[in-house]
């Protein structure tokens, strides 16, 4: 009987890791500290109160507060201010998925630059934290909250505040050893499970399932055959080399490992060049994807094909392009999630912190209807050329169903903009992101029919988003750095029309349109496939 060898659906190049001993200070007098805030309300009092306590215990001590963004980067100009202008950072609060992600990595950066730090987490994310230490192989010295303040009394989460500055103050002031974790490349093969004699054998599907390297569904396993097959696809590639560095952990995707997990999402050899672009638009950082895939929220990529490739290989752009039954949509959405997982280390529950998830976490993959739009395509739109091939990669937080009128434009704007506007869609209270409007064909056919342009729809959906400021309870308001836009007293859940997508897909009815709402930190990347 034939023995197949197994590839590693997990390896990956590591990081570079800590550079060397983390600064610290002989003492805190007279010193500059910054203190960094995001937007949780209670940890802009508790850094007021921190401020206090350090300056009664630290005389001479000066402080400056910054604010940063929740589940995105600080910019590289500002940390570099801050590592500028202060002796020693603290920042917090690390009390999301998102916020922790980007608060560690705001905290490595600043220490990069020769600056203390020391990060404050709350216990429910110091799993989360310490996951990127070893990750990263990057020392980041944390103060631990027992409590989240944002679920207690204000006074809790001062007394808070008075239990850790201590520890705060040691973080600060003591050396504490670099991290050095094992090097995720080291190894060509896993121990356990190196070959096996049937492909299908339940034993290695159920190894590779007790290791969170599926998403729960059965996988093909990625034997060196089948890894060889789809690597054939894309021509004459190194299998080592890098395709784009995975968030949150920053390992390097090589091609053997991208076609070992494609295999495994049960994408055939055509699929690979669309496979590796979106790998390589969500790897963009502008598309935050290390907020994505360890937000407390639903937050997923959804994979948009343009151009003819996507006609040649079968993704669907038609009747029920969201849903099941189509084997190119399926696996290119599934390859890009196991991806997330087996090298971006997003592993459900300990850094993926999602509490509800969502089930476009399997796989989210469509096409737009080209053929029957009257308008130009989504990648011309922006800056591609109709010919080209493409993907766009936004991040969803679900999906809304809507039913319309079939044949009066005006209604049917009215209930598309309608539709975004509910108060707790994130993009509302955030003041951020781009949303996407899917209608059909149909609707398409009467918008383009009462002479409006696809600019003009979105103008038209984004006018009808508005909430009434009114009708938001004063503790629903956002805090710096978030604010709503806002006009003649109606907030919108994006900044402009710009940032609304009006994509044409699905059946012909002009009946059910989908609303995508989308991850407020994270910028649509569009790229062009090449083969």
């Amino acid at each position: 009987m034939r023995t197949h060898a197994l590839l590693d659906p997990t390896r990956a190049p590591a990081t570079a890791g800590t550079h060397g001993p983390i600064r610290v200070l002989p003492e805190l007098a007279g010193r500059r500290i910054a203190l960094v805030k995001n937007a949780w309300p209670s940890w802009h009092a508790m850094v007021d109160r921190l401020a206090e306590l350090l300056g009664e215990r630290h005389p001479g001590t000066t402080f400056t507060q910054y604010v940063v963004p929740n589940g995105s980067a600080a910019e590289p100009d500002l940390l570099r201010r801050i590592a500028e202008e202060n002796d020693a950072a603290v920042i917090g609060l690390a009390n999301c998925g998102s916020c922790t992600a980007w608060s560690f990595h705001d905290a490595m950066e600043l220490i990069r630059q020769d600056l203390p730090t020391v990060l404050v987490v709350t216990k429910e994310f110091s799993e989360l934290a310490e996951a990127l230490v070893r990750a990263k192989r990057f020392e980041v010295p944390r103060v631990l909250l027992p409590i989240n303040s944002e679920t207690v009394d204000l006074a809790v989460a001062l007394g808070m505040v008075d239990d850790a500055v201590g520890e705060i103050e040691e973080r600060l002031t003591t050396a504490a050893p670099a991290a050095a974790g094992p090097d995720p490349a080291s190894g060509t093969r896993f121990a356990a499970v190196e070959a096996v004699d049937d492909p299908d054998d339940d034993t290695a599907h159920e190894y590779f399932y007790q290791r969170g390297w599926t998403d729960g569904l059965p996988v093909r396993l990625p034997t060196l055959r089948r890894v060889e097959r789809l690597l054939a696809a894309l021509g004459d590639v190194d299998p080592g080399e890098v395709v784009a560095h995975m968030p949150p952990t920053g390992y390097g995707v090589t091609y053997e490992t991208l076609a070992a997990n494609a295999v495994m999402a049960g994408a055939a050899p055509e699929l690979m060049p669309l496979i590796v672009t979106a790998v390589r638009a969500a790897c963009e950082p502008q598309f935050n994807l290390n907020g994505i895939a360890t937000t407390t929220g639903s937050s997923t990529p959804v994979v948009i094909v343009n151009g003819p490739l996507g006609r040649e290989v079968g993704v669907n752009s038609g009747r029920g392009a969201l849903g099941h039954g189509w084997r190119a949509n399926a696996a290119i959405g599934r390859t890009l999630r196991l991806l997330i997982t087996n090298v971006g280390g997003a592993v459900p529950g300990s850094v993926s912190k999602s509490i509800m998830g969502q089930p476009g976490r399997y796989t989210f993959c469509f096409a737009e209807n080209e053929a029957e739009s009257p308008w130009a395509p989504l990648h011309v739109d922006r800056g591609l050329s109709a010919a080209d091939d493409a993907v766009t990669v936004l991040g969803a937080t679900g999906s809304v169903n809507l039913l319309t009128p079939r044949q009066d434009p005006e209604a049917m704007l009215s209930l598309l903009g309608d539709g975004l506007a509910f108060m707790g869609n994130p993009n509302v209270v955030m003041g951020r992101g781009t949303v996407a409007v899917l209608i059909t064909p149909g609707h398409a056919a009467v918008l383009a029919g009462a002479g409006l342009s696809k600019a003009d729809v979105a103008r038209e959906i984004w006018l009808r988003a508005g909430v009434p400021v009114e009708r938001f309870p004063a503790s629903a308001k956002p805090d710096p750095p978030y604010e709503f836009v806002e006009h003649d007293g109606l907030v919108y859940p994006v900044k402009d029309p710009a940032h609304v997508f009006v994509l044409v897909v699905g059946g012909p009815e002009p009946t059910h349109a989908t609303l995508i709402p989308s991850h407020p930190s994270s910028i649509p990347v569009t790229r062009a496939v090449l083969r």
